[in-house]
């Protein structure tokens, strides 16, 4: 009982320190989630790179793959850290250590795991820039550079993914569990985006909630798509093509979409960390 004597910062301290020992031994792990945003960022300059910031079409595709690839990151990140660990978590519980202090730990690390791939993702952006000769918007939406309003947007998103993924290894028992949902998860994310399908009635109000239908507009507005042709209106100029509310330019428009995916993050946090206290009723050994 020792242990509730304990403060909560120093807690905290302990199970980042115990967290990111056990991230740098597991190397191979490591090095899959530092070479996933290499692989991705690959991917979208070699599938969509040649027509984005073209035309309209290949210019949204490719915000689609760079969303999709942000999403799938995160999720992979943290759909297990928490459930593979379960047994030491009701061990630690039952002792009177804070379960926020150990949800924060993880939390935390995995923000600056999310920086760094972010980072990597956003070179995709300039490798399209630099292989196609493909002009970038000339100003951000509010920095003078795009570059670093990417970024941002990528890391929100990658890192509301992650606690989604967090929250889900809070919920679940079983590591097998995890694996099972994390593609279902991920094709929800993906139909719901409204880039796929048209959404419409329910399907538009469920939309709100995805973390994809965000991560489009934030990439979409920097990307400037109310401002670019539609592919084909570069051969038949007077089809008409629509301004769209979700990709509107605007400071104001992109803050809202970058405070919206951070409270994601930060609403899957502190449900997982609620979900987490049923361990104390699990009766594995």
């Amino acid at each position: 009982m020792e242990q509730k004597k304990i403060s909560a910062l120093k807690q905290w301290q302990e199970f980042t320190i115990e967290y990111f020992q056990i991230m740098m031994g597991d190397k191979k792990n490591l090095l899959i989630s530092l070479l996933f945003p290499v692989v991705a960022a690959i991917i979208v300059i070699w599938i969509a790179g040649e027509n984005m910031f073209v035309h309209y079409d290949g210019t949204k595709s490719g915000s689609f793959v760079v969303v999709s690839a942000a999403i799938w990151g995160g999720l992979f990140n943290s759909i297990q850290i928490i459930v593979k660990d379960r047994k030491n978590v009701k061990r630690n519980y039952v002792a009177g250590a804070r379960l926020r202090c150990y949800t924060a730990s993880r939390a935390v690390l995995q923000f600056f795991l999310c920086v760094v791939q972010s980072a990597i993702l956003t070179l995709s952006y300039i490798g399209v820039s630099k292989i196609y000769d493909n002009e970038l918007p000339e100003e951000g939406v509010i920095w003078g550079n795009p570059l670093p309003e990417f970024f941002v947007s990528i890391l929100l998103l990658m890192y509301a993914a992650d606690m989604m993924g967090l929250l889900i290894s809070c919920l679940v028992k079983k590591e097998e569990a995890a694996n099972v949902l994390a593609p279902y998860i991920l094709i929800v994310q993906l139909i719901f985006s409204g880039i796929l399908f048209t959404m419409e009635g329910l399907a538009d109000k469920l939309s709100y909630v995805m973390i994809s239908r965000w991560g489009m507009e934030a990439l979409g507005s920097i990307a400037r798509l109310n401002d670019l042709q539609l592919k084909i209106q570069m051969e038949v100029p007077t089809v008409p093509h629509e301004f769209e509310d979700r990709f509107d330019a605007t400071s104001e428009h992109l803050l809202h979409v970058w405070a919206i995916l951070l409270i994601f993050s930060l609403v899957f946090v502190f449900v997982g960390n609620l979900l987490l206290h049923r361990v104390s009723k699990d009766t594995r050994e």
